[in-house]
């Protein structure tokens, strides 16, 4: 017999494997999942004369997994004004009557589902509680929310001589329970009221033929003064269908208690409420504020394009809107998409598509940076640099007027405030009804903050010999603050001797403030042909120099950036080489770099701070002030005998000037 030969697993074998193995290393983490049953639904349906009700539910909700956020309530009156107040809490702590552990909950109308259900009929609508904080964990508790709706308007109470039918259909469960409950309580009258037990149809109206009994239903009346209670209950209640339940009660617990009214009133009271809830009438409205909004926004597009163009051409740059269309057709998009996309948002129960519409309708309305017409790296035509006064060279610029589309400045930051206060207002009139449309709705204000918040004045090309005005006179500032120098003491000599060493000492001092005084100018450069300065720098220079001085400079070089034109300071020395001026700064040129200068036999040492603040700028030109100051004269005249020979002036605090550069 031939021998067996064992084989090797082939790929049939090894393809499972890779499978499983494929299956474990990509597996997605369990995700926390919850499970909800209702096991009671307890309501209570208070009517009033006029035929409004108050609608209470009491629903147990029996919880596994968790936590649970949010329940979405089928089949609710499509009319109801949501009462404050709900909350959910145990079902222990609700028999008892306890709200300590109960949590609250926040209501809101969802948007109509226009998508018609697999019969054909409408969906109903529905109602979405949130459970504030951490949700409803594990176990069993009761819900507790309610609401108001009008029976009468809505044709639900029906007058049919001396007595009324009254209709009403409950929630839709998707699950089935046992002992369905509810009360009715109407105002008091001479015939108690009852259950109608009239077959009915789909609509909860009283069936013609009388093919499908009724349902049964067990009742209990109890009267009282003022008002009948008539307690219903159903043994069963089926999955996924609503409970409808009809009773027939006195006519004349409807007719309204007689009153002394002037004639005529009662039928103008008849108008104003039909006036009140026409359909045509809220129509009109909401036609009237899109229409609004949308040439607001329109208009606020097409200001904000003109405005920003004037002032780029202004400094020679070239405007850029984010969507490179024709302003008209632009202006007019921005506001649709807008008016669109709120509609939407406000309409449908997912305000995706609502988002996305606003989101089109800021690109649309902003702007990025300006770009300059000439290029950044154009060589500078020949000029003089010319010394100015300070009071003269660092004066504040005159203001930019009619910019009232700018952030920046006074007139942008009233506007803005005057329109996001009236869409805050929107927004806290939103919230009554739905909080989930009132945060959709601030989110809106990105649409107003591409408006004011792009395109602004920083984001144009800076002008050289304006915008450093500010920054420069801070570094001036700080400088000449940092060389103030100390007031001699003033007290009376005891002898002679001691009173020629006073003076001598007094002298020195003197002469020491002498040379400190700081001299701090404005120098603007011209060129050559042109009546306007292109530059404006800042000159610094002791009263008393070292030999070989020349001048200290302070300037700010712009960089274009995304938001605008960056400034970056620069400190720069100028000196004489070999010169007893570059020999006391060795140590600081450490930190700087050298290069010639603009005349022959001069040196340049620029310095560069870390951050381009004015502190730090001026730490740099206060070091290099201290650097270049001569020593006071007789300085070693007034050192007392015996001190050893006299040691050459130290430079300023080098340390903080090289930790700067």
């Amino acid at each position: 017999m031939p021998s067996r030969i064992a084989r090797r697993p082939g790929p049939a074998l090894l393809l499972p494997l890779l499978a499983a193995l494929v299956s474990i290393a990509f597996a997605l983490p369990a995700r926390a999942w919850v499970e909800v049953h209702v096991a009671g639904d307890d309501v209570r349906l208070a009517i009033d004369r006029a035929g409004a009700a108050t609608v209470e539910h009491k629903v147990t909700l029996k919880i596994s997994g968790g936590p649970l956020r949010a329940l979405d309530i089928q089949g609710v009156d499509p009319d109801a004004e949501l009462d404050p107040g709900s909350y959910a809490a145990p079902l222990k702590a609700a028999e008892a009557g306890s709200l300590a552990s109960a949590t609250p909950v926040a209501l809101e109308l969802l948007p109509p589902d226009l998508r018609p259900r697999e019969d054909g009929s409408r969906r109903p609508a529905a109602l979405r509680a949130r459970f504030d904080g951490r949700g409803l964990s594990r176990g069993v508790f009761v819900l507790f929310f309610r609401y108001r709706t009008d029976l009468m308007k809505r044709g639900l109470i029906r007058l049919d001589g001396p007595s009324a039918r009254i209709a009403w259909t409950g929630p839709l469960w998707d699950d089935g329970y046992d002992s369905a409950r509810l009360t009715v309580a109407i105002p008091a009258a001479p015939d108690e009221p009852r259950v109608d037990e009239a077959p009915a149809d789909a609509a909860g109206e009283p069936s013609a033929d009388g093919a499908l009994a009724a349902p049964s239903t067990l009742s209990t009346l109890r009267r009282s003064v003022d008002k009948d209670e008539l307690e219903l209950l159903r043994p069963y209640t089926p999955k996924a269908e609503p409970i409808r339940w009809a009773i027939r009660a006195d006519a004349r617990a409807f007719q309204p208690e007689p009153t002394a009214a002037r004639p005529g009133a009662d039928a103008l009271g008849r108008l104003s409420d039909a006036a009140a809830s026409s359909p045509d009438r809220s129509r009109t409205l909401y036609l009237a504020a899109g229409a609004a909004l949308f040439a607001l926004y329109s208009a606020l597009v097409a200001l904000k394009a003109r405005e920003h163009e004037r002032l780029a051409r202004a400094a020679g740059a070239l405007p850029r809107p984010l969507v490179p269309i024709p302003l008209a057709p632009r202006a007019a998009l921005a506001g649709l998409a807008l008016v669109a996309g709120v509609a939407l948002e406000l309409l449908l129960r997912d305000g995706t598509a609502g988002a996305a519409l606003v989101a089109a309708a800021t690109a649309l309305a902003a702007h990025r940076t300006p770009r300059p017409e000439r290029a950044a790296a154009a060589l500078r035509r020949p000029g003089k640099w010319l010394p100015v006064a300070e009071s003269e060279a660092f004066r504040e610029p005159p203001r930019v007027r009619g910019v009232y589309l700018d952030v920046s400045t006074r007139a942008g930051k009233a506007l803005l405030a005057a329109l996001l206060a009236a869409l805050g207002a929107g927004v806290y009139a939103a919230a009554g009804a739905s909080p989930y449309h009132a945060h959709l709705l601030a989110l809106d204000a990105t649409a107003l903050l591409a408006i004011f918040c792009t395109g602004r004045l920083a984001e144009l090309p800076a002008d050289p010999a304006a915008r450093p005005v500010a920054f420069l006179r801070d570094v001036a500032r700080r400088v000449r603050r940092s060389h103030k120098a100390p007031r001699p003491a003033a007290k009376a000599p005891a002898t002679t001797a001691a009173k020629g060493s006073a003076r001598a000492s007094a002298k020195a001092a003197g002469a020491a403030a002498m040379a400190s005084e700081l001299r701090v100018v404005g120098r603007l450069r011209i060129p050559d042909g042109s009546p306007d300065a292109d530059e404006l720098r800042l000159g610094l220079s002791p009263r008393a120099a070292l030999p070989g001085f020349v001048a200290i400079e302070v300037g700010v070089v712009y960089a274009p950036g995304a938001g605008g034109s960056i400034g970056l300071p620069e400190v720069l020395l100028r000196v004489a080489p070999g010169s007893p001026c570059e020999h006391a700064v060795e140590r600081l040129a450490k930190s700087g770099r050298s290069s010639r200068g603009r005349r022959p036999g001069e040196r340049v040492l620029a310095f560069t701070p870390r951050l381009p603040t004015a502190r730090m700028t001026a730490a740099i030109a206060a070091a290099l002030v201290r650097a270049v100051s001569a020593p006071p004269a007789g300085a070693a005249a007034t050192k007392p005998q015996g001190a050893g020979a006299p040691r050459a002036p130290r430079p300023g605090n080098r340390k903080a000037a090289i930790a700067a550069a």
